[in-house]
């Protein structure tokens, strides 16, 4: 099953070529004294590196900082950078908040994370949702998830996605009260579960259901592919068999690829038997 994938946000915030590099010494006095506006514009400058050495760690500080004092900004940036640095499941929080408050990096990051179930609850309508709420927001790469993740919506998780997207605040523009004029972060890709292994393609299949229409072989196949990520590297297949339209997987290099991947599916509550080129 194709898989989408948060881009890292290492730099969200690029620096203007002409922006002066801070009064470091008045402003980190300042932060140290516990002024919050002085301790997020010390973290930024930590974070991109102007007037010193970029340090994701320093800057990781001065948002939480500012942040624990109730600046909603730091709290946005400290999200973002977390996740940026590889902390995704103590960003997600920060970044959900963000969401709350419109901002439609934070709905590109969470529409990823719902649709792969990586950090949360995989829940593709809300994923559809959240990710239409950053193309709306000028994310390019939400556009091409939509695309990604509409090739596995069924008619009813699109009915429901619009119904949730009528629930999201709308997204903040650059230059609105309270909005940081940050650029959005880089292209994201969409994705549900891990990569999944890759085999060596062939021309033996393995049947893995017989259903009652095509819409459910799919989701059957979703099903499957959440609890057997070897089916992720593989093509579906569904053939139509009177009443029924049975499910395949296509592109097993030989029978012994095939019984270990009827082996897994059995073990994962399914049923499967190989089927010779």
């Amino acid at each position: 099953m194709q898989r989408v994938f948060a881009a890292m946000l290492l730099a969200m915030v690029a620096p203007a070529a002409a922006a002066p590099a801070p009064d470091l010494s008045t402003l980190r006095n300042l932060a140290q004294t516990g002024d919050a506006e002085a301790q997020y514009m010390l973290a930024e400058a930590y974070r991109v590196g102007r007037g010193v050495k970029a340090d994701s760690g320093m800057a990781i500080q001065w948002y939480r900082r500012a942040a624990d004092k109730g600046h909603a900004r730091a709290g946005d940036e400290l999200g973002f950078t977390l996740f940026a640095s590889g902390e995704r499941r103590e960003a997600i929080p920060f970044v959900e908040k963000a969401a709350a408050r419109g901002d439609a990096r934070a709905f590109y990051l969470l529409g990823t994370a719902h649709f792969n179930g990586d950090y949360v609850a995989r829940d593709w309508p809300l994923a559809y949702a959240q990710t239409s709420r950053a193309a709306e927001g000028g994310i390019a790469a939400a556009r091409k998830n939509l695309d990604v993740m509409g090739k596995y919506l069924l008619a009813g998780d699109r009915a429901k996605a619009d119904q949730i997207l009528t629930t999201l605040p709308p997204v903040r523009r650059p230059g609105a009260p309270g909005i940081a004029p940050n650029p959005p972060p880089p292209p994201v890709a969409p994705a549900p579960k891990p990569a999944a292994p890759t085999m060596a393609r062939g021309a033996w299949k393995a049947q893995i259901g017989a259903y009652g229409s095509p819409d459910a072989a799919r989701a059957g196949w979703r099903t499957l592919n959440a609890r057997v990520p070897r089916l992720g590297g593989l093509e579906q297949r569904m053939v139509p068999a009177g009443r029924v339209t049975r499910l395949q997987a296509v592109g097993l290099a030989s029978k012994a690829d095939a019984d270990a991947l009827c082996r897994e599916i059995r073990r994962a509550g399914g049923g499967c038997f190989p089927i010779a080129p």
